[in-house]
């Protein structure tokens, strides 16, 4: 795309590198850092994304969703003598908020940006899945625990990059696989332990094959106990560096950059994303189709930018957050659903058109108020850019940035970006200690309160938890959720491109791998060749 994308919406060129532009936009999503407060409506306790001191009235679900309050009540009349986000972080601040983006789930209340899922907790930004715990960007998975970046999978523990698995353990990038463990890119493989780099093989140890019984042996020593586990772990991870990895994470995708790409077609510096036409700089979408700068979801959507949790049959949209369902032509809006025709709105639910700041107009009225205020945003510099930090609803540490880009409280006060103090309680921890292996566990674990070896924070091991590693003998995690997650995620790349040269044919490449990094890195074809001959 040239600059006739910008042009024909209407807005200048970006400005900022793309990784600010990322790490700004992503500032304004929090997943995973939940609170208890009081709805703000019925004064009953609930969970919440926003933290108890936030200014922002915040509803529970089923209290943002009635009829007993309308967005449209806290409309007012666009002050040409006041800069435009000053007016939009008043509005923001009056009008009501969901508690948790979460829809259609039932028995999920530890739950955030997550639709229709059953008996979960602690997912986020995951839809359709049962019985599942600790897991992160995910569809239709039962009965799973401890997973990132995971579709279709069935009783699987600590994964990530994994789809249609079953019964896999410690993997990453595996597809299509059943009763494998501590295992690396594996495609239609069953019974590997500590395999890397593996095709329609089975009962292999270390890429050797071994008997049903030598396999049955070794998988039984492993999980003996926590101790063995995790000293076969690292062995695991020595031996899959003498292997080579692939520069980028592409499949059936034409002219395109990025990795974990999938299904698409010019798209430029794009991350986890698949089905994409004609985009660049997104991440975690699917379904666009000339769309810039976009971070969370996307979806059957089309000319849009700079947008962040947004979903589903969006066109013409710029600068928006949380806006979801058929939305035409939105600009700078905040949590509206199903409407069209809106500048500067937060909260409106449907099918609502020529709305200012929650203000009614005529379509008339409309068209001529909105190019005066985008020459007025122009005047004070603001037209073109996205929400300042002023409307951000979460400080940098809160937010899923801090993941992807993390930074010290002086870094990110220094950059503008607010920081929330955690306030950690103080709980009187066991001096159980955990079992050695599940054998001799029984649910009076679970009312324990233990403490997070590598964060010394208090965590619980809960019913369904301790039911998972008994029925599957693999130990019990000495590390509470949170650290575990951050482990799981430390494996994968960052969403930047490197230069280097192919290990094996010695050609520049595009990678997401750096150059300080020990692993084997080859360019696609010669992967190909490698790993597929």
């Amino acid at each position: 795309m040239a600059n006739t994308f910008y042009e024909q919406l209407g807005v200048p060129a970006p400005k900022g590198n793309i990784l600010e532009r990322q790490r700004h936009r992503m500032t304004f999503r929090n997943e995973r850092v939940l609170y208890n407060r009081k709805c703000d409506k019925t004064g009953k306790d609930i969970i919440s994304m926003y933290h108890p001191d936030s200014p922002y009235k915040v509803y529970e679900q089923e209290a943002w969703w009635s009829d007993d309050w309308d967005p449209m009540d806290y409309g007012r009349e666009y002050d040409f003598s006041r800069a435009f986000f000053e007016q939009f972080a008043e509005l923001q601040q009056k009008v009501p908020r969901m508690n948790l983006n979460v829809i259609g789930s039932e028995n999920c209340n530890y739950t955030n940006y997550a639709l229709r899922n059953r008996n979960c907790y602690l997912i986020y930004t995951a839809d359709y899945n049962e019985n599942c715990m600790y897991g992160r960007m995910g569809l239709k998975n039962y009965e799973c625990l401890d997973w990132d970046f995971a579709d279709d999978n069935k009783h699987c523990y600590e994964i990530t990059d994994c789809y249609t698995c079953h019964s896999c353990y410690f993997c990453r990038k595996c597809e299509a696989t059943y009763d494998s463990y501590f295992s690396l890119n594996l495609k239609g493989c069953n019974n590997c332990l500590g395999c890397v780099n593996l095709t329609q093989q089975s009962y292999q140890i270390f890429n050797e094959k071994v008997s049903e019984e030598e396999f049955k042996k070794k998988k039984e020593e492993v999980f003996s106990s926590y101790e063995n586990m995790m000293k076969f772990k690292e062995q695991t991870e020595a031996f899959f560096l003498k292997f080579p990895r692939k520069d980028m994470e592409i499949l059936n995708c034409e002219n395109s950059i990025g990795d974990y790409l999938k299904n698409c077609r010019n798209a430029e510096y794009c991350f986890d994303s698949y089905d994409l036409e004609d985009c660049k700089y997104t991440s975690y979408t699917m379904g666009l189709k000339n769309c810039e700068d976009w971070d969370f979801v996307g979806v059957r959507s089309e000319l849009c930018y700079q947008m962040v949790n947004c979903a589903y049959d969006l066109h013409e949209c710029k600068f928006c957050m949380n806006c979801w369902e058929g939305c035409n032509n939105l600009n700078y809006c905040d949590l509206c659903l199903s409407s069209s025709d809106l500048f500067g709105c937060v909260g409106l639910r449907s099918k609502k058109q020529f709305c200012i700041l929650n203000k009614q107009y005529t379509e008339d009225q409309y068209k001529e108020l909105v190019p005066k205020i985008i020459e007025h945003m122009k005047s004070t510099g603001q037209w073109g850019q996205f929400f300042p930090q002023s409307c951000n609803l979460f400080a940098y540490n809160e937010s899923i940035a801090h993941e992807h880009y993390p930074l010290s409280k002086e870094q990110a006060t220094q950059l503008g970006y607010n920081w929330r103090e955690k306030e950690e309680k103080q709980i009187a921890q066991s001096s159980v200690k955990i079992p050695a292996n599940t054998e001799n566990s029984d649910e009076s674990l679970c009312n324990e309160v233990l403490a997070c070896e590598q964060c010394k924070k208090a965590y619980k091991i809960l019913k369904q938890e301790l039911v998972f590693h008994k029925k599957t003998g693999i130990p019990f995690a000495r590390v509470c959720p949170d650290c575990r997650h951050d482990k799981r995620m430390a494996k994968r790349n960052p969403r930047q491109i490197f230069s280097r040269k192919c290990a094996k044919c010695q050609k520049a490449i595009k990678t997401t791998y750096s150059e300080n990094k020990p692993e084997i890195v080859y360019c696609g074809d010669c992967y190909q060749k490698e790993v597929f001959a």
